[in-house]
């Protein structure tokens, strides 16, 4: 069979899987076996046990439970309100008042939960009933929350940098370095928006009244420094070759453990459900890398990535061209799955034509998360979107519709797809800190 008519043929047993509602694990595993009948390869059924072990016995992946662990115990422990007012105290003077806060709070956040649903939960939990409460628009309120709720796989650390580094056999703590400034120029663009809007139509934002002294500052730098304590410790120890991520997430586990201790919210339920949760996100993680696993072999085994490679190549693309038709299939992708699914499905085929195309391994690895980012706000699979609504009921707010979330959060959209134009410009936004590690 022709290599293009099987590749077609993969991907519609794929989809048509996902579609009725099969595991995405399961559908990559389905997929790959049905595909090892198809090519009549009865090697790769008896190679299936190395495969399988080669891809899952990784010291790296260890991180993974880690780094979910402690963004359980600190999104459990009330520390991201203590944080969130802390932030408040020293920016809340300026022309946004509360929505700046929203955007620092979850860029400090993301760099502790690694999640972009675990940020977006936290900090609007904390910001919505008191920006409710003093009359700000709601739409700015529900598209800063959700749209800086994006940043918590940008900013390190990060399980979708995990997953990719493990992947494509490149380091995590240069990923996660690549991460940092573009994380920081996305949430100053965020806040930059913000500002233009509000002095465009002061009703939006009602200027923050109340009185902050420095001893109000110096007790919300109190309040900041045990987060920010810890997120030195993690960065900076991978940054200086002191701790390989793994070694960074399992401290930053045990200091979660030891501030919920200090501020004395630790209990037996809370601890139990944080450990359950991080099993079950874990789990699904290593049985979706099985599953992509089994899809990656498949594709080497049929000879659909040689063949792929050497077609697109034949194509005579620009990398510009590439990258612009990558946006385009990963948006559609964010419209029907979750973004780990989407580096799972993704890179088994796209990892070759990069590497053939000479495109910078880390850089790519930056622009993935920031499309993955654009997943989280793209309905109807945008989790950030389903996260925000259910944090909006919980305050109280009855009448606000999904709908009216994704309309909040659509300009941070577009702010993303700048944010993607301009390190494909300056792409030394996202390769000088990890070339000078």
């Amino acid at each position: 069979m022709e290599w293009g008519l099987l590749f077609i043929s993969f991907l519609i047993v794929l989809f048509a899987l996902l579609f009725a509602g099969q595991w995405i694990a399961f559908a990559l595993g389905t997929c790959s076996i049905i595909g090892f009948y198809v090519i009549g390869s009865g090697v790769a059924f008896n190679s299936i046990g190395n495969v399988i072990w080669k891809n899952t016995n990784s010291l790296t992946l260890t991180a993974i439970p880690l780094f979910i662990f402690m963004g359980e115990i600190i999104l459990r422990s009330g520390i991201s309100g203590k944080f969130y007012n802390g932030v408040t105290a020293w920016i809340g003077k300026l022309p946004g008042g509360l929505l700046h806060s929203n955007i620092v709070a979850c860029a400090f956040f993301a760099a502790i939960t690694g999640s972009s649903v675990a940020t977006a939960a936290a900090i609007g939990s904390v910001a919505i009933p008191e920006q409710e409460k003093r009359g700000y628009n709601r739409k700015l309120v529900y598209g800063s929350i959700g749209g800086g709720g994006t940043l918590g796989i940008l900013i390190p650390p990060s399980i979708p940098f995990i997953i990719y580094g493990v992947l494509t056999e490149q380091s995590v703590a240069r990923l996660f370095m690549a991460g940092i400034i573009p994380g920081v120029v996305l949430a100053l663009i965020f806040m930059a928006f913000i500002f233009i809007r509000v002095k465009l139509n002061k009703s939006l934002a009602p200027h923050y009244e109340d009185k902050i002294t420095w001893s109000i500052r110096f007790k919300g730098l109190i309040d900041m420094f045990p987060l920010i304590f810890l997120i030195g410790i993690i960065l900076g120890g991978i940054y200086l070759g002191v701790m390989t991520p793994t070694e960074a997430a399992a401290i930053g586990a045990i200091f979660s453990i030891g501030l919920c201790l200090f501020y004395r919210t630790l209990n037996f339920k809370m601890f139990k459900t944080a450990l359950e949760n991080t099993v079950k996100t874990s789990c699904m993680v290593l049985f979706i890398i099985v599953g992509a696993s089994f899809l990656s072999y498949l594709m080497v085994v049929s000879g659909i990535n040689r063949e792929l490679t050497t077609w697109v190549v034949a194509q005579n693309f620009s990398i510009s061209g590439f990258l612009i038709l990558l946006v385009v299939i990963y948006f559609i992708l964010g419209c029907l799955m979750d973004g780990n699914a989407m580096i799972f499905l993704t890179m088994p085929v796209l990892w070759p034509i990069i590497v053939q195309m000479g495109i910078n391994p880390i850089w790519f690895g930056v622009f993935l998360v920031i499309m993955i980012e654009l997943a989280q706000i793209t309905p109807p699979v945008g989790l950030n979107l389903f996260v925000l609504h259910g944090v909006v009921r919980k305050t109280g707010i009855k009448d606000i519709g999904i709908g009216y979330i994704i309309m909040s959060c659509l300009p941070y959209f577009l702010l993303l797809l700048l944010m993607l134009l301009i390190i494909s410009i300056f792409p030394g936004l996202a390769t000088w800190l990890p070339a000078n590690m």
